[in-house]
């Protein structure tokens, strides 16, 4: 008993669903999508324990308002932590920590178009906002035992700077040590321009 043949009609059917068509861009298929890190919290986790891949994805969807909350938080219990009470100076605090954070992310924006990157502000503000969450743990650090007090702090404000630099090589979309001579640039930019604003004012003050 001879085999049944296939049918030529059945067989480019399938051969039609197996094979996929070459007009079509199948890169997506390929290419993992990245973690979905779609609340807050899950950023603020992503921040502390998964930096690249969050990262990435503030790169992708920016935040700045969430970044700015972190912004918040950290000047908040800062100025708790040095025992500044008082709601004038928590106020304070608050202003110059999110009016420093603008400026100094200002001058990144500025350097990454001296460097011919093409970022945006959300992008930087979402990144180098929410890279500032170590610095919560600054206030648990200092309230440790005088022989680990030292070494955590260090080790925070370690972890902080690390952090940041990471957050913009990802915006920058450069390696992390040609970063080590960007933020330097920026945070050298910030205080000669303080500078040349408050010899601005006291000119002014001079004259009136």
């Amino acid at each position: 008993m001879n085999p049944t043949e296939p049918n030529p009609a059945e067989t480019d059917a399938i051969a039609t669903e197996v094979s996929p068509d070459p007009n079509l861009d199948n890169s997506d298929l390929l290419t993992p999508s990245p973690l979905n890190l779609g609340t807050f919290l899950d950023r603020l986790y992503g921040t502390l324990f998964l930096p690249q891949v969050t990262f990435e994805q503030l790169k992708a969807h920016p935040e700045p308002i969430q970044a700015a909350i972190v912004i918040v938080l950290v000047n908040i219990l800062e100025t708790l932590r040095l025992d500044q009470g008082g709601l004038f100076m928590v106020i304070w605090s608050v202003i110059s920590g999110l009016i420093g954070w603008l400026f100094f992310t200002f001058l990144l924006k500025q350097l990454a178009g001296v460097f011919q990157k093409n970022v945006s502000m959300p992008e930087l503000l979402s990144l180098t906002g929410f890279a500032s969450l170590p610095w919560l743990f600054m206030a648990p650090a200092l309230s440790l035992a005088p022989p680990f007090r030292l070494i955590t702090a260090i080790a925070v404000m370690l972890w902080f700077i690390i952090w940041q630099i990471r957050s913009v090589s990802v915006v920058f979309g450069i390696k992390s040590w040609k970063t080590l001579a960007i933020i330097p640039l920026a945070i050298a930019g910030g205080v000669v321009a303080l500078i040349w604003l408050g010899n601005t004012f006291k000119l002014l003050f001079s004259i009136f």
